[in-house]
């Protein structure tokens, strides 16, 4: 690899610093790097790569890998994770790794992984599917109101849940949002879906590991007469896509034909990433 596009989270020097580094180690060593600013979170935009990009480095934080993977996923050129944030489980390198990493991808010392996504969509709106790398999450469109649910699988219905709403699981997504809710950390590399409940109002809730071609849908059941008690559904947190619906309409979820490319540079596997995480987070 030898033509690289930097995508930094914003202009900040705290991000453009390290840009410009990584820039300079490239072109140093003969090859071709761009330095890109990502465009605003909430936005749909797409991100512009040159037509010999190999590689796509993110500078942020797992934040800004996810949605550089979401923009740039039909281009399927592999992406590499710089934390310049919080503890990050998606993103290998730090600003001190990061030069030597550059050696590493020169020299062709690297792995690819393939990570599945998720896609989804109202029932009254098919088609207006979008895409998450983590997670989609359906909750109350009021943060302080329980709504009930009518949970399906392949048509058939599964149970009915009364609670905060329901986290809709990739394997890469499964130390996100569904490790904060309790639910199970898989290996980002099967392929399957977690449904894990939010808050649940019951004693015998618990996590569910579906087959990655199961098809979820989720509906939203009327509880009360004079109110209308509305769900929104948000794929990796806000942003485009998110919707709010109403009792009687579905949201329905499955895997994304689209996959995402990450290189891997770690010769740690999966388990002692997770260890070397929950040290550094103080967890043991």
């Amino acid at each position: 690899m030898k033509n690289f596009s930097i995508i930094i989270r914003d202009a900040r020097e705290k991000y453009m610093s390290v840009a410009k580094q990584m820039e300079e180690k490239i072109n140093l060593m003969g090859g071709y790097a761009e330095i890109i600013i990502e465009p605003e979170k909430g936005s749909s935009q797409g991100l512009s790569l040159s037509k010999d990009c190999e590689c796509i480095f993110t500078v942020g934080g797992d934040g800004a890998l996810i949605r550089t993977a979401k923009r740039t996923v039909d281009k399927k050129v592999p992406l590499l994770g710089v934390n310049l944030g919080h503890l990050g489980y998606l993103c290998d390198l730090d600003s001190e790794s990061v030069l030597e990493a550059i050696d590493s991808l020169f020299e062709g010392n690297f792995e690819i992984e393939e990570r599945m996504m998720l896609e989804g969509n109202l029932l009254s709106n098919e088609e207006e599917k979008n895409i998450a790398l983590n997670d989609i999450v359906i909750s109350s469109e009021n943060s302080t109101q329980v709504i009930e649910m009518i949970v399906y699988v392949n048509g058939t219905i599964l149970y009915h849940q009364k609670g905060d709403g329901m986290i809709i699981s990739t394997p890469t997504g499964s130390t996100a949002y569904n490790l904060s809710a309790r639910g199970p950390i898989v290996d980002p590399l099967t392929e399957l879906i977690l449904l894990t409940p939010l808050n649940p109002h019951t004693l015998l809730s618990r996590s569910i590991v579906l087959p990655d071609e199961a098809e979820v849908a989720i509906e939203i059941r009327p509880r009360r007469t004079h109110t209308i008690e509305r769900a929104r559904i948000c794929f990796d947190g806000s942003g485009p896509g998110s919707s709010v619906f109403s009792p009687g309409d579905r949201a329905v979820v499955r895997r994304a034909k689209e996959k995402v490319r990450m290189i891997r540079l770690s010769k740690m596997n999966f388990l002692e990433r997770i260890s070397k995480k929950f040290k550094e987070e103080g967890g043991f």
